[in-house]
This record gives C-alpha cells, structure tokens and sequence, in this order.
C-alpha cells in the first residue's frame, strides 16, 4: 500500500540512516488544536522517511492518538478532519490488511475536510483524495476511482492552479485514465511552476516528481 501514501506532504529529506528517537507514546493534555495538527503532519513526514515497519506503524499510531485528541476538541474543524485522514493513510501503510477500511474512512474525512475548508492546506482535501482514488484500488478490491480521482484533481486545480503539487495530482490522473497527450503537458506545466520557485527541499522534490511522471508516460507519437 505504500504507493496510496504519497499523499501527506513532501517528503522530509533526512540526513543518514539513524532510525529516528520516537516520541513518547500520546499527545500531551494541553495541546491545541494547531499543535496536534502539526504533530500529525510531522508524523506523516517522518514516516514517508522511515523504512523500519515497526517504526512506521508506531508513527502511524502516534499520528491516529494525535488526530483524535484534535477531533475531541473540534470536530468539524477542517485540520482535525484533514489531518485524520492523514493519520488513517498512516495506519493503511502501517497496516495493510486494514487498509481497504483505513482508506474508506480517509476519503470520508477528506469529504468532511473539504466541506469544512476546500482552501485548507493549499487545497489539500481535494488533492489528498484524488491521489487516493486514483492510486487505490478499484472496487471489489478497494475504495478506487480513476474517474473521480481526476474530477477531485481538476478541482483541486482550480483552487491553486499556481501550485506545483496540483498539477502533479492532475497528470497523474489524466495519465490513470489514459489521457497521455494531457498528462504530459500537466507534467510539463507542474515543472514549469517549479522551476520558477526559490530554491527549497519541496522544489527539488517537485520537479524530481514530474520528471518521474513523465518518464512513466509512453512515447509521443
């Protein structure tokens, strides 16, 4: 299930291969909502990094108490959703033979997320779920849909049409549902924006990003 998981955030480039201290297990009482948002985020980062199963799923674990604490105190609040449905991909890595209900239930917090602040995150509830319809496997096996990952993707476009991470989402799925000639000039136009950004870790993963894809893609004609 990894690949349902590149969803988060960028990955976190992290120097050498020291497996990495875990917190101590639960968040702390006194933590807003913001704070246990950015914990999930930071969980999410870590795991994309992290290679040991046993420390991703502790990761994974940490993340979902965080996401909780956050929906006991708000739970309409757009983070505590969004970051949920980051916390539930975690547990759909950590956990591949509950992944098919992890992944569900992420489209449903996503759902919720995106009704609560479509903006939220860069637009990140529209983004999020079409990386996962698209990447997921379709039914009876999973919750996957081409067709509307592509239409969550095109939203997510229109609502930060300048943001790299849009237009990766896009080409990928124009490319899932066979639209190479579309795909590429997504890829394209996603390295373009990139290359026009100061230099940074999310550029460089960016642009690594659409060259991938459009290595992936078949020969123009």
């Amino acid at each position: 299930m990894r690949r349902c998981l590149s969803l988060a955030a960028a990955a976190l480039l992290v120097a050498g291969c020291k497996t990495p201290t875990l917190p101590p297990a639960g968040p702390a009482p006194s933590m807003s909502v913001d704070a246990l948002a950015a914990a999930v985020a930071a969980d999410a980062k870590r795991s994309d990094a992290e290679t040991d199963s046993k420390n991703r799923a502790e990761l994974a674990d940490d993340a979902e108490r965080n996401a909780q604490a956050c929906l006991a105190q708000a739970p309409q609040a757009a983070a505590c959703l969004y970051y949920h449905a980051i916390a539930l991909g975690l547990q759909a890595r950590a956990h591949p033979l509950r992944a098919n209900d992890a992944l569900k239930n992420m489209l449903d917090a996503l759902a919720g997320a995106e009704t609560a602040d479509p903006g939220f995150d860069q637009a990140g509830p529209s983004r999020v779920k079409a990386l996962v319809l698209v990447r997921a496997p379709s039914w009876p096996l999973g919750p996957g849909d081409p067709e509307a990952g592509l239409a969550s993707a095109r939203s997510a476009v229109s609502l930060r049409p300048d943001y790299p991470p849009m237009l990766l989402a896009l080409a990928e799925g124009l490319a899932k549902n066979g639209d190479v000639k579309s795909a590429r000039e997504a890829y394209g136009h996603a390295r373009e924006l990139a290359q026009a950004l100061p230099p940074s870790g999310d550029r460089d993963d960016w642009l690594r990003d659409a060259q991938q894809g459009l290595g992936k893609l078949p020969p123009s004609q």
